[in-house]
């Protein structure tokens, strides 16, 4: 193995259900304990289908973006 592969960094889904419980972000939403990254996905989608504010299109918009920031977590870095 290359130097690179020793030195890589992983997480495990218990490392990911941690950094989503930190974000107050998704307080409301179900599917964090464990990390469950579809039912996530279906309560923010459900925001956007339900959304009747500019509040709630703002808070899908933020609520997406760290979504696609923990899919590049858990596509890089999850321990398969």
């Amino acid at each position: 193995m290359s130097d690179r592969a020793e030195k890589r960094r992983v997480l495990t889904e218990e490392d990911l259900t941690f950094i989503v419980e930190q974000l107050s972000i998704f307080d409301a939403y179900p599917g964090v304990v464990p990390w469950n990254r579809a039912e996530l996905w279906a309560a923010v989608m459900d925001l956007h289908m339900t959304a009747k504010t500019r509040a709630d299109r703002e808070a899908f918009a933020e609520l997406v973006g760290a979504l696609r920031v923990l899919d590049v977590l858990e596509r890089h870095f999850l321990r398969k």
